[in-house]
């Protein structure tokens, strides 16, 4: 008789247990429901980055700018060349003061062009940033507005998927977006 009381208190214990973590489990379930299914739309960001009018007018300006920093570049390394060969010509005309003088200069002209290099480079690059940055800016604007439009709740870039339905891609209808709203960005060097 005993066994069959401590079976009941243990069928009671399982039953209570069941209502304390089933009445959880409801409100859990309830919330669940609140959420909405995904609408999922995939874009090409990197094709647009890419292959959008501001972005292809941005690389060519990018590359203009360069050629023309390189063009610079070549020029003051080509006078920093005859200027360390006419020092060496002059190592045996000149004494040790006026030999360590010209170095001197000679190094601080090397170093004037190093630093006229790297502030360069760091100028164009952060243009370059820069100009992607407000093209970027743009695109995601964009993004969330077509996908306003079509409802979806979670966008994903394509290149994260092998597969993926063309009904879900939205990459052309943001490219003939962010080409309409931005024909082109203008690569704003600083001046030095």
């Amino acid at each position: 008789m005993q066994f069959s009381k401590l079976r009941a208190l243990v069928a009671v214990g399982a039953v209570m247990a069941g209502m304390a973590f089933a009445a959880p489990l409801a409100s859990a379930q309830e919330t669940k429901t609140d959420l909405k299914a995904p609408v999922i739309a995939v874009m090409d960001v990197q094709k647009i980055m890419q292959e959008s009018n501001a972005s292809k007018g941005v690389s060519k300006s990018f590359e203009s700018l360069r050629d023309a920093y390189q063009k610079e570049v070549a020029s003051l390394e080509d006078k920093l060349r005859k200027s360390d060969e006419e020092l060496r010509k002059q190592q045996t005309v000149l004494s040790q003061d006026a030999l360590a003088a010209k170095r001197r200069d000679f190094e601080k002209q090397l170093a004037d062009v190093q630093k006229t290099v790297q502030n360069r480079k760091r100028a164009l690059e952060g243009a370059l940033n820069e100009a992607m940055g407000v093209i970027h800016q743009n695109m995601v604007q964009i993004v969330q507005d077509v996908a306003k439009e079509r409802g979806a709740n979670l966008v994903l870039t394509r290149q994260q998927f092998v597969l993926v339905d063309t009904q879900l891609d939205i990459t052309d209808t943001v490219m003939e977006r962010v080409n309409k709203k931005l024909p082109q960005v203008a690569l704003n060097v600083p001046k030095q």
